[in-house]
């Protein structure tokens, strides 16, 4: 199954996000099933700082929990997909 136009535009723009965040890291070597630690070599410090630039970029909160859960590009951009998407706030 291909991916739709948004979320091609979503993993461009967490691939261009890793790319500014990450030292040494290129907007081409990012492929969307990299592994966050195998493949690009992102160790724990650069991924506490992608975390809080997703949280800036997207204005939203990534658990520690779950973001110990998105090891690939993908998943990181699934989950922004579902966390944009869903209402904010909550009950009243």
């Amino acid at each position: 199954m291909s991916p739709t136009a948004d979320e091609r535009k979503l993993l461009d723009e967490v691939r261009d996000l890793l790319a500014a965040t990450v030292e040494d890291l290129t907007v081409e070597e990012i492929g969307p099933d990299s592994s966050l630690q195998d493949d690009l070599g992102v160790d724990s410090l650069a991924r506490l700082e992608l975390v809080a630039a997703i949280e800036d970029r997207w204005q939203i909160e990534v658990p520690q929990e779950q973001a110990e859960r998105l090891t690939t590009v993908r998943q990181i951009a699934e989950h922004l997909a579902e966390a944009v998407a869903a209402p904010t706030g909550g009950t009243a």
